[in-house]
């Protein structure tokens, strides 16, 4: 994990607004404060779309895919195509959840996680930030630019966070209890 600056966890998750691509097709102009409304979110950054190099970038983008199954949890990407192209992306990776086009990177400059690819081309890199229903990160995760580094954070220390901020599901008893 790299610490290139940006919010740490405890505090506020920077504010934005933006384009958000679903995968059905639609796309809306939304704010962070509109996503934590329906409780908290995984925002998942990436370099940009059509860009993963290696079968474990694209592997960790349906990992990501997972924590849709918990209704307190919403997943949304974040990366600087245009809404068509995140449908596009969506599509081709067979990813269930939306993603905010950050055009300008002004999102990626926020929460600390952009820089130059061969210092020239600005670029963001792959990372996650589990944000709480009240705004307040609770997990946060920013990948090294360089790929010899794992490209995604251990799911289990994210899963498990998660679980201590939301609490554990009731187990289903199938009427049987």
């Amino acid at each position: 994990m790299v610490n290139c600056g940006g919010p740490a966890v405890g505090s506020q998750a920077p504010a934005f607004n933006a384009p958000l691509a679903t995968p059905e097709g639609s796309v809306s102009e939304v704010s962070l404060s509109s996503l934590l409304s329906d409780g908290a979110v995984l925002l998942v950054f990436q370099p940009t779309d059509f860009d993963l190099g290696s079968l474990a970038e694209r592997h960790a983008l349906g990992e990501y895919d997972w924590f849709r199954a918990d209704e307190r949890l919403r997943v949304v990407g974040v990366n600087r195509a245009r809404p068509r192209t995140n449908r596009e992306f969506a599509d081709y990776l067979d990813v269930s959840y939306p993603f905010c086009s950050d055009r300008d990177l002004s999102i990626a400059d926020d929460y600390g996680v952009t820089y130059r690819a061969f210092g020239v081309a600005r670029r963001a890199r792959p990372a996650c930030f589990f944000v709480d229903a009240e705004g307040t990160i609770r997990y946060r995760w920013v990948g090294d630019r360089n790929r010899s580094e794992r490209a995604r954070p251990h799911v289990r220390d994210l899963y498990e966070t998660v679980m201590d901020v939301l609490g554990r599901p009731e187990s289903e008893s199938f009427g049987l209890a």
